[in-house]
């Protein structure tokens, strides 16, 4: 009985031995994960991830690396997958990048990749301009300290002399549900959107009550590309992500019938309509960054981020600018 006991003792702690020595000796999968947002300002996003230009970029200079691409909501969900591991490069708009280097992220930026028509949507016709709004109205946009929250602040300074007039009624939502919502919705409720969300609201009823680039004065850079210094110092990766966006704006550029028929299938619009929204030259792609000293000079003003933020870097490389 004993030695029974014995042997299958044996033979259980040789199994258990030799399914650690497997977990031990099998090589870990490397991953780059990106995280995008919602809407034709991360077009190039889709480009890049269809044809696969990352992939190409890591594998030429022999990285055996698979890429993940994650969907998400807002900019918080961006820098909370960053602070945890989960994501290494992110797409967002300037305002909430500075909001969250200001607050101690190690992130800056690597490139922009468009500049986007930013529009407020109503459907209330006793709505004439901003100062028109009722305390029983809400405006729907991604969160505060986005894009839209500071372009509504930079109009309302204008118009009511008061930056936060508004902020006791905002709603954060993503912009495939602010669409639902508007088009189903009470003429109370308004929309702070982009394309293709903004042109299918314009179709449904509503009418451009603020356009973002008269809030701003201006263009400016819509999204930018940003990671942490981690991220920075893989020089392999970094060169590889840079090339692929590279390689990505040039596919755009040259062959418009292949983006329209990617971006169709990515966005879930016909190809008419979506030529219809990049053809009117609101929505550009490029990786140049521009409008970033307004944006900082707004949101220091305002108290939304510290004085110090114009000492601290804000580029990885100078010539991303």
């Amino acid at each position: 009985m004993f030695r029974r006991r014995l042997m299958v003792l044996t033979v259980i702690v040789a199994l258990v031995s030799s399914l650690f020595l497997s977990a031990c000796g099998k090589k870990e999968e490397k991953i780059v994960s990106i995280g995008e947002q919602f809407g034709l300002a991360y077009a190039p996003l889709e480009i890049m991830k269809s044809k696969g230009f990352l992939e190409d970029a890591l594998e030429k200079r022999g990285l055996d690396i698979k890429v993940q691409w994650k969907k998400l909501g807002n900019t918080s969900a961006i820098r909370e997958a960053m602070l945890s591991g989960d994501l290494d490069i992110g797409f967002t708009a300037i305002p909430p990048f500075l909001i969250g280097k200001d607050k101690g992220m190690d992130w800056r930026i690597i490139a922009g990749i468009s500049k986007t028509s930013v529009s407020l949507v109503t459907k209330d016709p006793s709505l004439d301009s901003i100062s028109d709004l009722k305390d029983s109205h809400r405006i729907m946009l991604p969160q505060p300290g986005s894009i839209q929250h500071i372009l509504l602040m930079m109009a309302a300074e204008k118009e009511v002399k008061s930056a936060s007039a508004f902020d006791g009624q905002l709603l954060s939502m993503a912009h495939p549900d602010g669409v639902t919502a508007f088009i189903s919705g009470n003429s109370d409720l308004l929309h702070f959107t982009t394309p293709p969300y903004l042109q299918e609201e314009l179709e449904n009823g509503g009418r451009i009550l603020l356009d973002g680039r008269e809030s701003f004065g201006g263009d400016f850079t819509f999204i930018v590309g940003i990671c942490q210094e981690r991220v920075f110092k893989d020089a392999e990766v970094y060169e590889s992500f840079k090339e692929a966006l590279v390689k990505t704006m040039e596919y755009m550029q040259s062959d418009t019938d292949g983006t329209l028929a990617v971006l169709s299938e990515a966005y879930e619009y016909e190809t008419g309509e979506l030529e219809n929204y990049l053809s009117d030259g609101t929505t550009t792609f490029g990786t140049g960054v521009e409008g970033l000293d307004t944006f900082v000079e707004f949101m220091e003003r305002n108290g939304l981020i510290s004085s110090e933020l114009k000492d601290k870097e804000l580029f990885w490389e100078q010539d991303a600018k």
